[in-house]
């Protein structure tokens, strides 16, 4: 056997058993980072809730107390425990103000690429008044847009259960190896 052979094995043990001392991870949010529902609920919202179950709701927050989160929806109330409580999301728009910036850019460009296939360059460089123009139409036609794109944002996320990831170095005469397995 070479020695460059000899001291790959030994780094390739070397390696499979330190991954074998930290064998369990647990995937955890850093303390300080959970967000309470009472601070980020308040009656009157209109949120979209995510249960245990999986069965996304759009509701109106009627309350937070105790253990208790009181929603309403189509003229009933739902109580749910906190820990029921998966995911609140609520609806978020767009800033206008990129769709207005992009959409009096867009039109300046092509209204100039237009006009210096038509004019000098001297006359559209000299004629800003149709330039200023359609860089207004432009940006009614980006704020338009840009008002009817919403989204939902996660403000609430709840608990999940831990992620784990096992390592075990497997070493014989014949090969090596490692066995890995992930559970949540």
């Amino acid at each position: 056997m070479c020695a460059t052979s000899i001291r790959l094995k030994r780094l390739a043990l070397l390696l499979l058993f330190s991954a074998s001392t930290g064998s369990a991870v647990s995937a955890q949010a850093p303390p300080g980072t959970e967000r309470s529902l009472e601070t980020t609920l308040l009656p009157g919202m209109t949120v979209w809730i995510t249960d245990s179950s999986g069965r996304e709701e759009k509701t109106r927050i009627v309350g937070v107390s105790g253990d208790v989160v009181t929603t309403t929806a189509d003229g009933g109330t739902r109580r749910l425990r906190k820990s029921d409580v998966m995911r609140v999301r609520v609806r978020h728009s767009d800033p206008v103000i990129n769709g207005a910036l992009i959409g009096a850019g867009a039109a300046v460009a092509s209204g100039l690429f237009l006009c210096t296939r038509t004019e000098p360059w001297e006359n559209c460089r000299d004629d800003v008044g149709p330039m200023l123009r359609i860089g207004a139409v432009g940006a009614g036609v980006g704020i338009g847009i840009d008002a009817l794109i919403r989204g939902r944002r996660t403000i609430y996320e709840g608990a999940r259960g831990s992620t784990r990831l096992h390592l075990v170095p497997i070493v014989t005469l014949q090969a090596g190896g490692l066995l890995v397995s992930l559970s949540f």
